[in-house]
């Protein structure tokens, strides 16, 4: 999570978990596993998001992480 000049920050509700340094996700160093605290998952769909503009269409912006990850595993 960043503020508005774009730095880490740890202050909510920028940052609406604490996490420290304004980590949101990690990933091993041979790329493998990637953690995330936004959960891609539960805004998958434009309808789940607050806002968006009505050029996103159906799917909402983490789809195509998840169209990617179905598409390495073959």
């Amino acid at each position: 999570y960043v503020d508005n000049r774009g730095q880490p920050t740890t202050t909510y509700p920028l940052n609406p978990n604490g996490s420290p340094l304004g980590m949101t996700g990690l990933t091993t160093e041979d790329g493998r596993f990637t953690i995330m605290m936004p959960h891609p998952e539960r805004v998958f769909r434009t309808v789940q998001n607050t806002w968006h503009p009505d050029s996103w269409g159906e799917d909402g912006p983490w789809m195509r992480m998840f169209r990617n990850a179905r598409a390495w595993v073959g």
